[in-house]
């Protein structure tokens, strides 16, 4: 746990699973009747007896020596050889009103794989604001280091069951596969219908260019690339291949009746083209937009959650 808490971005580490040692004084009340004893008295004098003292510090010439006591706790035989009081003379160890052994402390709960076996699990907390898949993958090679290095007990292995990157390449992969499959479905509607590249090349130009632009924004804005952010990403581009579609198939339609006499400028055409389904198709994208403004105002882990979405 401490070496991993040591990766960059890692504010803590939870561990569930498994026993958590503990050094156990089983008190007999016989005993303490005997030397007159109480149960806080052998908890006083195992808690004053597992501390480290300083002892200010040693100045010889040019030198200085920090002085200080270690009295840490390291073995059973260190608690049975505490001294609780002295009888006439006799000092009355731990041993002497206690069993000392080795055990568990009560546990919170179990980790089970696969319904199998019992295991030890590790939560790897990221903090706030941070890359997750540089943080997991700066973690993927302290565990890395762990293992090769022998530092683990040997049979002991770390194994990782949830990855947090696989979500956001899972998020990469959904926007990817949206845009791939919203530039092939406008060739192919353009193709089909109007038989027309130059709409059809418009039309994607305007795909590709529009997502650009908005990891620019979000850049600046400090907005990350999660699961939500580019899942409203993905929506919006269904909306602008919408848009786009009915604004390039009206320009088309103008340009092909755009003969005889009263023949006008292709940019005049265009222009007019634009402004005739300019306002409805304004109108469309706006409604859609409402949509997500309350999503918006929601607060706590709502918001947090849905805030970049919207």
């Amino acid at each position: 746990r401490p070496l991993l808490k040591s990766v960059p971005g890692v504010i803590d580490v939870n561990g569930m699973g498994g026993f958590v040692k503990q050094y156990q004084v089983l008190v007999d009340p016989a005993k303490l009747r005997k030397f007159d004893l109480t149960l806080h008295d052998i908890y006083s004098a195992v808690a004053k007896n597992n501390a480290n003292a300083g002892g200010n510090v040693l100045e010889r010439h040019a030198e200085r020596a920090i002085v200080r006591s270690l009295g840490l706790i390291k073995t059973m035989s260190d608690i049975e050889s505490i001294i609780v009081k002295e009888a006439s003379g006799t000092p009355v160890f731990v041993r002497d009103v206690a069993e000392v052994r080795i055990g568990h402390a009560v546990r919170l709960g179990s980790v089970v794989l696969n319904g199998e076996r019992e295991v030890v699990a590790g939560t790897v907390l990221m903090i706030r604001g941070g890359n997750a898949r540089q943080v997991v993958e700066a973690v993927k090679t302290k565990v890395e280091d762990l293992q090769q290095n022998n530092i683990l007990p040997s049979g002991t292995k770390l194994l990782p069951f949830y990855d947090r990157t696989e979500l956001v390449t899972a998020a990469i992969n959904t926007v990817r596969d949206a845009l791939i499959e919203g530039i092939v479905l406008v060739i192919f509607v353009f193709f089909f219908f109007l038989g027309h590249v130059r709409s059809a090349v418009v039309v994607t130009v305007s795909l590709i260019v529009t997502p650009l632009i908005t990891f620019i924004v979000m850049q600046r804005l400090g907005l990350s690339a999660n699961l939500m952010t580019l899942g409203g990403l993905a929506i919006a581009i269904g909306e602008i291949a919408d848009g786009s579609l009915v604004v390039v198939e009206n320009v088309y339609r103008h340009l092909a009746q755009n003969h005889g006499a009263t023949k006008k400028s292709t940019s005049e055409v265009i222009l007019q083209a634009t402004k005739e389904v300019g306002r409805p198709i304004l109108f469309s994208i706006l409604i859609i937009s409402v949509v997500f403004l309350p999503l918006m105002t929601l607060h706590g882990m709502e918001g947090k959650m849905f805030h970049p979405m919207a």
